[in-house]
């Protein structure tokens, strides 16, 4: 295509660019495409009235190479996107049959009837069809309840180690006295450590040989929490990872109620992948078999909701999107409207002045600032809808990430493509809009010149992001600049040698 371009249409530009056209005319004799002005097409010319009874003849034939052009390249990339599709379908289906993963001969069995809701039964179910034996069998239960105990205890153990590592301080060997030590001081110490491995946190005869006081931790009582008073942090938090291991125990004998969703796990690649295609039940959202994603993937709390719950979660968060599509278009329009001077004179006159009397503010406004704000909004806005489509309640973390994909591209094509291109060109839109009643087409006329108008935009919006913005991702900027400054502050840290030790 690009060899294409610069053989054959990049000349054809060249040579006829400038000419007058009824989409683009500087000749003050040459009416542009409005209403209320005579101009018609006759064989490979355009002829214009321009009501001095004089009639002017411009050739148009060269407009036939963008439209063949158009055709070709539309051709060219059908044709290697099915191309590069279909080799892709090969080394997909070679790679699965070299693999032999747990993974890839497990599916996800959904909408499981409540008389199946059992390993046993589900078990006897798949291997009645006689495509293989089935392996294992994990359906999915109710787990809330253990989730949210799992939840305080890693908070309560996150507070135990912040707590005992301010008690311990800021402590290292000295890396200039070397420490010699033989074989058996070695053997030494690991019999002392495995008559210890049982001992608590901080040992039974525990005497903190620092000056340092023991930390401390607020605890709210009485009616509404509004009496408090200090405790040793360590003890405090010690004892209630004590309960709520105990809790976890306790809650772990207790039966879950099932859910309509589970794994199932073939002895074969070929067995799951016809359990995968074959149809299980013949009433709809009825044992539909899908193969499964990674276990890291699955998004597990998401597996004991119900489907109405995700049904009610996706809908929402649908109608939420939508919501903000319409949002968007206040600040779209608005960075939009700086592109035309015209729409900046009739919602700013005084601005537009401003901007007229200086070309270098007035390059900036136009050019710079909606390419540098849409950039920013492009680098945000998934970011949000990240956020959203995991609240949506979907399984695995791939269709979380597909979902933020087709969100984002619609943003992008809807809000920054379509409505930014309109709004280029605002003060011109709306008598369109008012003659487009009866003739359709006129819409695209204007469509299409208002694109060739915002060229400058796109150069700059392209460029930037290409070699400003996304270079920045691949690099990771956002996770390594803390590095530097984690590093500093370490190295200022005074390491405590023997002779600095505090005395117990």
């Amino acid at each position: 295509m690009f060899l294409l371009t610069c053989i054959i249409l990049a000349p054809v530009n060249k040579h006829f660019a400038g000419l007058p056209t009824p989409w683009n005319s500087s000749d003050p004799n040459v009416p542009e495409l409005m209403f209320g002005r005579d101009y018609y097409l006759q064989e490979d010319f355009w002829l214009a009235d321009t009501g001095d009874d004089e009639v002017h003849k411009h050739d148009i034939s060269y407009l036939w190479a963008y439209l063949v052009f158009t055709y070709v390249f539309t051709g060219l990339i059908i044709y290697f996107m099915r191309r590069e599709t279909l080799r892709i379908i090969r080394i997909r289906q070679h790679y699965l049959g070299s693999q032999s993963t747990i993974t890839d001969r497990t599916f996800k069995l959904s909408g499981i009837p409540r008389e199946l809701r059992s390993e046993d039964s589900i078990k006897q179910f798949i291997e009645k069809l006689e495509i293989g034996k089935v392996e294992s069998v994990t359906i999915c239960r109710n787990w809330k309840k253990l989730d949210e105990l799992m939840d305080k205890r890693t908070y309560a153990l996150r507070k135990l180690e912040e707590a005992w590592t301010v008690h311990i301080g800021w402590q290292q060997k000295s890396i200039n006295a070397p420490v010699e030590t033989t074989h058996s001081e070695i053997q030494d110490g690991d019999e002392e450590r495995e008559q210890h491995e049982g001992d608590g946190l901080l040992g039974e005869n525990h005497i903190t040989a620092y000056e340092n006081p023991r930390p401390t931790t607020r605890l709210w009582y009485g009616l509404l929490n509004l009496q408090s008073r200090k405790v040793d942090a360590i003890d405090y938090y010690e004892e209630k990872l004590r309960k709520l291991d105990e809790s976890i125990k306790e809650t772990r004998k207790t039966e879950f109620e099932t859910t309509p969703l589970a794994f199932v796990t073939m002895d074969s690649i070929p067995a799951c992948q016809m359990a995968v295609q074959a149809i299980l039940d013949p009433l709809p959202r009825v044992l539909l078999a899908k193969l499964s994603p990674a276990p890291s993937d699955i998004v597990w709390p998401n597996t004991y909701l119900s489907r109405s719950s995700r049904m009610v979660r996706s809908w929402t968060i649908t109608i939420l999107i939508l919501i903000l599509t319409i949002f968007w278009l206040i600040p779209v329009l608005a960075l939009a409207g700086l592109l035309d001077l015209c729409t900046i004179q009739q919602v700013w006159p005084q601005l537009a002045k401003f901007l007229e009397s200086h070309e270098i503010l007035k390059a900036l406004v136009q050019t710079g600032l909606p390419t540098l704000v849409v950039s920013l909004l492009n680098v945000a806005v998934p970011f949000l809808y990240d956020y959203l489509a995991n609240m949506q309640g979907m399984i695995s973390q791939g269709d979380v990430e597909l979902s933020v994909i087709s969100k984002n591209f619609f943003f992008t094509f809807f809000n920054v493509f379509l409505i930014f291109t309109v709004g280029g060109s605002l003060s011109r839109f709306w008598p369109i809009l008012q003659k487009s009643v009866t003739d359709n087409t006129v819409i695209a006329y204007e469509l299409a010149r208002s694109v060739r108008g915002l060229g400058t935009f796109y150069i700059n919006f392209i460029l930037l992001q290409s070699l400003g913005l996304l270079p920045f991702r691949l690099l990771e900027f956002g996770s390594m600049y803390p590095i530097p400054l984690f590093s500093k502050s370490c190295d200022n840290k005074v390491p405590l040698t023997s002779s600095e030790s505090p005395k117990p």
